[in-house]
């Protein structure tokens, strides 16, 4: 009996050693790998689940609101104006805010309102004091019936929703129900009501009976009078202010990201 058991334990010990010698041969890389890749995904799983330890982008969101509205009010408790869109965006690092297909509706007057659309919208501080747009620009004036008055396109433009003001130094078209009229550059002051080209105005204007074609350096459109007045002379100081505002807004945005 004991001479078995020696036996036995010999047996052991044997198939023990054969074992490990197996294994250090054959597994010990394998294993090595499977235990830094499970080290390595543990690593960085707790990095993604700790978002202070990451260096976020600035050119990617992440904050987002679909089919998003937003509306202010005066403090009489009047709306101003409302704001809607497919989704909202914020950006990390950054106090910049974008829009995806936006549609702004600003209440000019009681019986006035500005509808302004876009494919794209960029706010640099997210606080809707100027807002970029870019593509498809298009704003239309309604009146207390809901008929368009005026149609104004462009490819990008800037809106300051608190003074009513839209500017471009971009090519733009503005069409009434008699006239169509081109230019470079435009300013549309939404509570007075006045739209000026800055450049290169170029007016058809049409009736049942005839046409009539009128050129200028700049023209200047009156919503309440609905006439249009050529200006005497073609003055670059409009597009200078509007180059310059834009360059102002931009660096701050830069500087504020920056830091």
């Amino acid at each position: 009996m004991k001479q078995a058991n020696n036996i036995l334990k010999n047996i052991s010990q044997e198939n023990i050693i054969i074992f490990f010698k197996k294994f250090s041969k054959k597994n010990i890389i394998i294993l090595s790998i499977l235990l830094i890749s499970i080290l390595w995904i543990n690593y960085t799983l707790s990095n993604a689940l700790n978002s202070n330890g990451l260096e976020l982008d600035s050119k990617i969101t992440n904050h987002f609101l679909n089919k998003f509205k937003m509306v202010k009010t005066s403090s009489g408790g009047n709306i101003d104006w409302t704001m809607w869109g497919d989704r909202l965006e914020k950006f990390p690092n950054s106090p910049r805010s974008g829009v995806i297909n936006p549609v702004m509706r600003i209440n000019s007057t009681e019986i006035e309102t500005w509808v302004i659309k876009a494919k794209h919208a960029l706010d640099p501080d997210s606080l809707f004091n100027s807002i970029y747009l870019t593509e498809d620009v298009e704003f239309n004036k309604y009146d207390n019936n809901n008929n368009n008055e005026i149609n104004v396109t462009t490819t990008e433009a800037v809106v300051y929703p608190d003074t009513e003001i839209i500017e471009t130094t971009e090519f733009a078209t503005i069409t009434t129900p008699d006239s169509t009229t081109t230019g470079n550059g435009l300013i549309a002051n939404m509570k007075s009501g006045q739209i000026k080209i800055l450049s290169n105005a170029k007016r058809l204007s049409y009736t049942d009976k005839q046409s009539q074609e009128l050129e200028g350096g700049r023209m200047l459109y009156d919503l309440t009078k609905k006439t249009w007045v050529l200006l005497k002379k073609e003055n670059q100081d409009d597009k200078m202010k509007i180059q310059e505002r834009t360059k102002t807004i931009l660096k701050t945005r830069k500087n504020r990201e920056v830091k």
